[in-house]
């Protein structure tokens, strides 16, 4: 389905909303950001980007890189014959896989599934792994879906020869969503004795701060192209992020009056209205871990030394 038809879909199906005398529209879909080459070019500048890569990227894989080999271990339990999925939900670029395979130092028989909702990522992942030569990566089955459809993925995946699942569920996409249904539904597609890896960003003292991290001008050229798409001019939006209702929230601010006609619609825009085009919710430690014991039979939470980010082990 074409991308803008989508948006002005979630545009509809969410609806608006008053506050203090504007309207609000939340178009914010994680999948979403990564519907065109646009998206995926600005989302792998902002990827690059020194800051970003020192306090996300790289406090990620150093965990991934630490701990990977005692989880596989625990998977395998001796039986290193039986073939595991490797699913790397939000693939992204293949480069936290390519971590993880190169940690667990060639052990096992693993496919590799990539799954995100645009096929150039979904590529750029496979060819990154595939070129990396693993040992005991034996076959490749990668998967163009959103990031809300992975239980109907999960049930495809196992076969006679790959009968258990390791999700990687990393980059803090599940702060995207409500973290009870996201779990919940995810935890009933998975079977009896799958685990999934959550990477998340984490905190400690005031849950809201730094809201400045949001109002970097990488942010601003990855969700512009959002509202561009929707049918805005740079020139009649103003982008900002700001925590609010337990949430970071990234929306743009309309700045005239604007009809866009689509599809035979009408849609009005009036200046002060605003667009929130993504939202992160953000947790402390132990919320993280109590939300996933609620889904999971073991849970553990290892944190980087900042105490900024965490990898959550979880075995159904």
């Amino acid at each position: 389905m074409e991308f803008r038809n989508l948006l002005f879909k979630e545009l509809v199906k969410k609806g608006k909303k008053k506050e203090q005398g504007k309207t609000v529209f939340d178009i914010a879909n994680r999948s979403f950001l990564y519907m065109t080459p646009e998206l995926i070019d600005a989302f792998l500048k902002l990827r690059a980007h020194p800051r970003y890569k020192k306090t996300v990227i790289d406090k990620e894989l150093a965990l991934i890189k630490e701990n990977s080999q005692a989880l596989i271990k625990t998977c395998f339990n001796g039986n290193e014959e039986c073939g595991w999925n490797l699913v790397d939900l939000g693939c992204g670029d293949g480069l936290k896989s390519k971590a993880f395979l190169e940690s667990i130092k060639d052990i096992g028989k693993i496919r590799y599934c990539p799954i995100t909702v645009n096929k150039v990522l979904v590529d750029l992942a496979m060819n990154n792994v595939k070129n990396s030569k693993f040992s005991n990566v034996k076959d490749y089955d990668p998967h163009v879906t959103d990031l809300e459809s992975l239980s109907k993925v999960l049930g495809l995946l196992k076969n006679g020869e790959f009968r258990r699942n390791i999700i990687l569920l990393l980059g803090s996409i599940i702060a995207s969503f409500d973290i009870h249904d996201y779990l919940f539904n995810l935890s009933n597609s998975m079977s009896k004795g799958d685990y999934i890896i959550i990477g998340n960003g984490i905190r400690r003292g005031e849950r809201f701060s730094n809201v400045e991290n949001y109002q970097h001008p990488l942010f601003k050229d990855w969700f512009n192209h959002i509202v561009k798409t929707l049918g805005f001019q740079d020139e009649e939006v103003e982008y900002d992020a700001r925590f609010t209702n337990s949430r970071v929230e990234c929306f743009h601010t309309i700045k005239k009056d604007k009809k866009i006609n689509y599809n035979g619609k009408e849609y009005h825009f009036r200046k002060g209205d605003e667009i929130i085009v993504a939202v992160l919710y953000k947790y402390f430690p132990d919320e993280l871990e109590k939300f996933c014991k609620m889904y999971f039979c073991e849970v553990k939470l290892l944190k980087d030394p900042d105490e900024e980010y965490a990898l959550i082990f979880c075995k159904k």
